[in-house]
């Protein structure tokens, strides 16, 4: 027996599924009376070589699978890169088929001693497998004008109706309703906190940190003086603190406790070391 929540639901799912629809059909194609010029073309087509050969088929259907096409508004296609802003050309490589796409949309046989399985790193840093074209010299690039035939319309009647499906979904909350649906996962959090392994080894580095500080070792004189526990009249028994100038000039150089702790070692080992052991 349904009730007002599977009522709803259906109401949920056929309005999205409408408005799928409706956006695929969003755009109408109104062809031109006269093209015109947009920038310039760069594509792949079979060279003089292969022109001549007798798998030129092969290649042709190979080639429409594989080949890519870059836009530019200069012929020279170039552009600045970098901060010194040197003008570099844009690669174009031929495109490597996925073994996905190969599986799915079960390309011949025959393709495949024009083609080599290898590792590819993607831009998440994951290996994945691809078939790539082993012998691309059997291309060439090709620059031609760029033509604008036809240009995309917005309907305005499916352009209303939209409008009035994305108030009603905001308005319900179909949208996280539809995703619940559909068993997708309603956290945005992107981030989950640290996993166990990483909070063992931050209470890890603690313990260490801990005990380092409890039982610090005896440091030499030249070590920091903010390490060493006992006062430096006790380890410097004739250390001139009671000198003016030197006072002065270390609060002058470096502003802090620290500072002048550290310059005042500093000094008076540098002036023990050049007078030599007293007789």
């Amino acid at each position: 027996m349904f009730n007002i929540h599977d009522s709803h639901d259906r109401q949920v799912i056929a309005t999205v599924r409408e408005h799928h629809a409706l956006h695929q059909r969003r755009y109408k194609i109104k062809q031109l009376e006269q093209p015109y010029q947009r920038g310039w073309r760069r594509y792949y087509t079979l060279n003089e070589r292969a022109m001549d050969r007798q798998d030129r088929p092969t290649l042709e259907a190979i080639l429409e699978v594989i080949g890519s096409v870059v836009l530019h508004h200069s012929r020279n296609f170039q552009r600045r890169r970098g901060r010194a802003r040197k003008l570099c050309e844009i690669e174009q490589p031929l495109r490597p088929i996925p073994l996905h796409e190969w599986q799915r949309k079960n390309y011949p046989d025959a393709w495949h001693r024009y083609f080599q399985y290898q590792l590819l790193l993607e831009w998440n840093h994951h290996w994945q497998p691809y078939w790539v074209f082993v012998q691309p010299s059997l291309y060439r690039l090709k620059i031609g004008r760029n033509w604008i035939d036809q240009i995309q319309e917005i309907d305005p009647g499916i352009e209303s109706r939209l409008g009035e499906l994305d108030r009603w979904l905001e308005l319900h909350q179909a949208w996280r309703r539809y995703g619940w649906l559909k068993g997708r996962r309603q956290s945005c959090r992107w981030y989950d906190g640290e996993s166990k392994k990483q909070r063992l080894l931050k209470k890890e580095h603690r313990r260490e940190i801990a005990s380092a500080n409890g039982t610090f070792p005896e440091v030499d004189p030249a070590a920091s003086v903010r390490r060493i526990p006992t006062s430096l009249r006790r380890i410097f028994p004739h250390h001139p603190l009671s000198d003016p100038k030197l006072r002065q000039r270390s609060i002058r150089l470096l502003i802090g406790r620290a500072g002048r702790r550290s310059l005042r070692v500093h000094h008076f080992l540098k002036t023990n070391t050049a007078s030599g052991p007293s007789t």
